[in-house]
């Protein structure tokens, strides 16, 4: 049994009402995580990224975009 009290298909996929929830969740993720950059921004704080493993701050990308144009 799943950990929302469904039963995983025999197939092995989820169901429709599991990745429906998923997506809604990761919806709300996202739109927390915008709201937490256009905050950081307003407050002068840097957001941090992770990029191919490299570690970059947003200042740093804009640079480098910059660069490239």
């Amino acid at each position: 049994m799943a950990r929302n009290g469904e039963v995983k298909k025999q197939n092995g996929k989820v169901s429709e009402k599991t990745l429906r929830k998923s997506i809604e969740y990761q919806r709300i993720g996202n739109a927390a995580v915008r709201k937490a950059q256009e905050e950081n921004r307003r407050l002068g704080v840097p957001n941090w990224y992770s990029i191919n493993g490299v570690i970059v701050n947003e200042a740093e990308l804009e640079d480098k975009n910059k660069s490239q144009k």
